[in-house]
């Protein structure tokens, strides 16, 4: 994973428009809990196992998750996320490794705000947690009506 310098840090952070729920002053004082990667196509984010403790924001690209089978060196695609999209949700709030490995399928940016700075956020400010909270669970609910959609149009 690369580090991108800090202007294009400061670009990914404007640019996001999953933010479009908080004002621009909350924006601002949402930047200093959030690092920025960028991932060359083909880089893991994560391994399926791992116990890493990040959410991930995608500002730019598209990242696969996919998840190991009972045949050995076998994975199934569970997902393919995009721009505006957030994945990993659950290790900031679960000690629990990664359930599946998440792979960059082109050049990809992506926000990452670890539990730690999680927490602090909603420590320090948590009426600022708290939206930004809401706008995760929104996202995540978006997501799961959309699964609902494609299996109901399966059948």
């Amino acid at each position: 994973m690369i580090q991108p310098p800090e202007d294009l840090c400061l670009q990914m952070k404007k640019d996001f428009r999953f933010f479009h729920f908080l004002n621009e002053q909350d924006v601002s004082g949402l930047g200093r809990f959030f690092n920025c990667r960028c991932l060359d196509a083909g880089e893991n984010l994560w391994r399926e196992g791992d116990n890493t403790n990040f959410v991930a924001f995608i500002v730019k690209g598209r990242i696969e998750t996919k998840k190991e089978t009972e045949f050995r060196g076998k994975q199934v695609v569970v997902g393919v996320y995009s721009q505006e999209s957030l994945i990993g949700i659950i290790s900031i709030l679960t000690s629990e490794p990664r359930p599946v490995t998440a792979t960059a399928l082109e050049p990809t940016q992506v926000l990452l705000l670890e539990k730690k700075q999680f927490d602090l956020l909603n420590k320090e400010y948590p009426e600022l947690g708290n939206r930004l909270l809401k706008g995760m669970l929104y996202c995540l609910s978006v997501r799961l009506k959309q699964s609902y959609e494609r299996l109901a149009a399966i059948f």
